[in-house]
């Protein structure tokens, strides 16, 4: 067993307790504590872990690490720290120093988590057991979970890796340690922090910055412009060994990954993770055949069809101005199209112009309906108006909106629902479901 009491006093620096207990389990979430786990109090956005000890304690939790004191029984072992979250991550880095299977890096502004889903799948072609990053948990405190989530029967691990501020790629690399790495697309991303487009592509490469001097094996999209510069500056200084680069997929390529997802830029994740697994040394067959397994990650194009033969693409864990024009293109039609589409968060001070934006795309590829939904979203409907697209309408509730676009619902129509994370267009889709 990896875990004892004097090895986690000794990786987060603290004197040993007096009893040595060996520790079957670390947690943050006190409905997973099996008998003898270890619970860790993180102070969440809605909710403070440390409110949860005594409860921790009685569940069995024979440790706890806090940031506050806390009386714990005499056979409870008790760690206090000046940043539990920090204590967690330096726990994960400590035991992924222990595995020596490879680790890939899924890195991007857009496309890591299906990039991701669609990297294990594939893997499973030739893998018994693979760790993925379940969802999104891509950051501070889901990072470190997904690594201290590793089996020693574990044969390789997918880790989707995200940024929401400056110098966040540096400390999530250093913890993950990737031996392979993914650069997905870059663009327009958490810039209420990043700031600017250039600050968070810069952020993003430094994933590439920190694989090229350590010899670890790249997949380049040549595609994406940002990536492209950047290998155009760095190729001499890379060994052909260690990288491959993908730009366009071909018939031929698709003839033998037909893509599990619809539009152009599945097809374009699906070539991603085909070259990932090309790097791995994975035959063709094996992909093939691990392909079978794929499943869409929630939220992530999820394709359902409705009574009426109404086909509704449930895209709705997030929106970015380039993974909303991406999902609109899916709806070029003969039927009738209509885009159900929530505010995109997290855009900075230029927010307004980026929905703004949004306009000429959906002119462009006639949008038929347009169901609008948040406040950043009224400024895509004036965009529009001035423009003479009349039939867009903006709703203060989802189940307002979901009513009206029941009642203009017609068979074989195409919805995309579309928005991000905090917009929760879910309801909508569910909404739909109930009263389909």
């Amino acid at each position: 067993m990896f875990w004892n009491t004097h090895r986690i006093a000794e990786i987060l620096h603290l004197a040993a307790p007096s009893s040595f207990t060996e520790i079957p389990h670390i947690t943050t979430d006190t409905r997973t504590i099996k008998p003898g786990s270890m619970f860790v109090a993180i102070k969440g956005d809605t909710m403070d872990g440390h409110d949860f000890i005594q409860a921790a304690v009685e569940k069995g939790a024979t440790a706890i690490v806090s940031e506050k004191y806390f009386d714990v029984p005499k056979n409870v072992a008790f760690f206090q720290v000046s940043s539990t979250l920090n204590a967690i991550r330096e726990l994960a880095h400590a035991y992924r120093l222990s595995f020596s299977i490879p680790f890939i890096g899924v890195v991007g502004s857009v496309g890591k988590t299906t990039t991701k889903e669609l990297i294990s799948s594939l893997l499973k072609g030739k893998y018994e057991r693979v760790l993925k990053t379940e969802g999104s948990q891509n950051g501070y405190l889901g990072i470190p979970l997904t690594m201290l989530s590793l089996s020693p029967n574990d044969q390789i691990a997918v880790i989707e890796i995200g940024i929401d501020d400056i110098g966040a790629m540096e400390q999530h690399l250093a913890l993950v340690e990737p031996t392979h790495i993914i650069v997905t697309a870059l663009g327009p991303e958490h810039l209420h922090q990043l700031k600017t487009v250039e600050i968070a592509v810069a952020e993003e490469l430094k994933a590439f910055d920190y694989a090229a001097p350590r010899g670890k094996k790249l997949a380049i999209n040549l595609a994406d412009p940002y990536v492209n510069t950047w290998f155009s500056k760095n190729s001499s200084e890379l060994q052909l060994k260690n990288f491959m680069t993908y730009e366009k997929a071909d018939s031929n390529f698709l003839k033998n990954f037909p893509s599990p997802l619809p539009g152009a830029h599945h097809e374009h994740n699906l070539l991603a993770a085909v070259t990932m697994g090309k790097l791995l040394g994975l035959t063709t067959e094996e992909m093939q055949n691990g392909l079978k397994t794929f499943k869409t990650a929630f939220g992530r194009t999820e394709i359902h069809q409705l009574p009426n033969q109404i086909t509704v693409v449930a895209d709705y864990y997030n929106s970015n101005p380039t993974s909303l024009v991406a999902a609109l293109q899916l709806l070029k039609s003969t039927n009738k199209n209509i885009a159900v589409l929530g505010d995109m968060l997290e855009l900075g001070t230029e927010e307004e112009s980026f929905h703004r934006e949004i306009a000429k795309e959906i002119i462009k590829l006639k949008i038929n309906e347009l169901y609008l939904f948040g406040t950043r979203m009224k400024w895509l409907k004036d965009e529009l108006v001035k423009n003479h697209y009349s039939n867009v309408k903006h709703f203060e509730s989802h189940e307002k909106l979901t009513e009206e676009l029941k009642k203009h619902l017609s068979p074989n129509d195409q919805i995309l629902i579309k928005g991000s994370r905090g917009m929760k267009m879910e309801k909508v889709f569910n909404l739909l479901q109930t009263h389909s």
